[in-house]
């Protein structure tokens, strides 16, 4: 009996180290699994990376060798804002989108459209001169009448000065004349005007030291001695009252 508890108690022991044993193998197992699958699944990625930077370029390389072709046009619908690359189908007639008869029409209607442009701008251009020409010559010819009226008015100005400076000058001259036409009959009547007829014992020759004043007072007193001086002057032709010593005068 106490050997068979023995045996019973030694195989439970064995029964426990071996489940031990199986479940540290299988955590063991188990991290082994979780560590190897990380580096499966990044090599599974490199080597897609690998094929895909390789067959990229290969693929790249086999269209332009073997597919692409230079006539692919870009065509756009006029009416559309959509634009579409056509390019020709495999195993089928390459068909030129533009032929050379139509590049050349549309190579001439660009010329032509070219050179109305430049027609157009051209006539615009021989306007814009010809109006800024005709303001200028505008401009000018009223500056030209606006000087021609100005040197006008400075001549009529001028003529109107002038003429009223020669007006007075011929006023001046006809009053000379009057003046000298008056003073030449005054001189002529005095000429014409007959003497008093005087005695002829009333002479009297000046001596020296004698003045007009003296024989006058000599001649008609004191008091009639600026009366007398008078007489004598007008008797005898004088301007003044001075008399040549040796002179005969008539005393009237």
């Amino acid at each position: 009996m106490g050997k068979q508890n023995y045996r019973d108690a030694i195989e439970k022991d064995r029964q426990e180290v071996s489940v031990l044993g199986n479940a540290a193998a299988s955590r063991i197992a188990q991290r082994k699994a979780v560590k190897e699958k990380p580096k499966k699944t990044k090599s599974a990625l490199l080597t897609t990376l690998f094929f895909l930077f390789i067959l990229i370029p290969v693929s790249i390389l086999i269209y332009v060798a073997f597919f692409y072709e230079p006539n692919d046009t870009l065509t756009a619908n006029p009416s559309s804002d959509q634009v579409s690359l056509e390019s020709p189908i495999p195993d089928a007639p390459l068909v030129p989108v533009v032929t050379e008869e139509e590049d050349s029409e549309e190579s001439a209607a660009a010329e032509k459209a070219e050179a109305a442009k430049a027609a157009e701008e051209k006539e615009e251009a021989a306007e814009k001169e010809a109006t800024e020409k005709e303001a200028a010559d505008k401009l000018a010819q009223q500056e030209a009448e606006k000087t021609a009226a100005a040197k006008e008015q400075a001549q009529k100005e001028q003529a109107e000065k002038e003429a009223a400076q020669a007006e007075a000058e011929r006023e001046r001259q006809r009053a000379e004349a009057e003046r000298q036409k008056e003073q030449a009959a005054a001189e002529q009547k005095k000429q014409e005007t007959p003497a008093a007829p005087v005695a002829a014992s009333k002479t009297h020759t000046v001596q020296s030291g004698e003045t007009l004043y003296r024989i006058a007072v000599n001649t008609y007193g004191s008091a009639g001695a600026s009366a007398g001086v008078e007489k004598i002057k007008a008797a005898n032709g004088l301007n003044s009252n001075e008399i040549t010593v040796g002179s005969t005068l008539v005393l009237p």
